[in-house]
């Protein structure tokens, strides 16, 4: 029977709960970053599986990626090195700005830096009547995945959507960012069927564990 290489496995399924690419991928870490968080990019095989989840590159452009990272195993992991680094720096820019505070300059720096790398690949195309952004160069660039998710970031930021609209997940083994569609800024969890149904069902439970008590007295 035939060994399946790294490249091969059953992909990790990301979740895309954020509402915009750039708060999807911050979320590519699980738990609390403040206690034991889990890393779901270990290496960029990962991170090439993410970007065709998040629709930044064909299956077949990841898999280029994939097996180019497998030849230039260092370029790769510097690769992933960056993408991380603008991952926590976009994190902790919007959740300072979740709590009203400013993002720190060296945070700016990092999202600044990889937005200089990419904005010379961007160009306008058209489709029919309707124009879009495009990225032009090689797709089985290495960091090819930073610029769209720089971009998104620095969109949520000039917006002005990106304070008063991103907030944190507010279960306490979680703390991933979404955007805040609701009218009156309301939304708590980050997926009402997982954070938020794990909330119900705690507080439930500490309701009856409540009223329990109360009739034994």
């Amino acid at each position: 029977m035939a060994t399946e290489t790294k490249s091969e496995q059953t992909p990790f399924r990301f979740q895309f709960v954020g509402g915009d690419l750039c708060l999807d991928f911050c979320n590519t870490v699980g738990g609390n970053r403040s206690g034991i968080p889990k890393e779901f990019l270990h290496t960029y095989n990962e991170l090439a599986h993410w970007a065709e989840q998040a629709g930044l590159a064909s299956h077949g452009a990841a898999e280029a990626l994939r097996q180019k990272a497998l030849l230039v195993p260092v370029d790769a992991a510097a690769a992933l090195g960056r993408a991380k680094e603008l991952r926590e720096a976009i994190y902790r820019i919007f959740l300072a700005l979740a709590h009203d505070r400013s993002p720190a300059e060296h945070d700016l720096a990092i999202l600044n830096g990889e937005l200089a790398r990419g904005l010379n690949r961007m160009r306008v195309g058209r489709h029919g009547k309707e124009f879009s952004w495009h990225w032009r160069g090689d797709p089985e660039q290495l960091d090819h995945v930073l610029a769209p998710v720089a971009r998104s970031a620095a969109d949520l930021l000039v917006s002005g959507r990106g304070r008063g609209h991103v907030n944190a997940c507010a279960a306490h083994n979680c703390g991933w960012l979404f955007v805040d569609t609701t009218k009156n800024h309301s939304r708590r969890w980050c997926d009402m069927r997982d954070c938020g149904n794990r909330a119900k069902v705690r507080a439930h439970r500490q309701r009856l564990k409540k009223a329990g008590g109360q009739a034994r007295e």
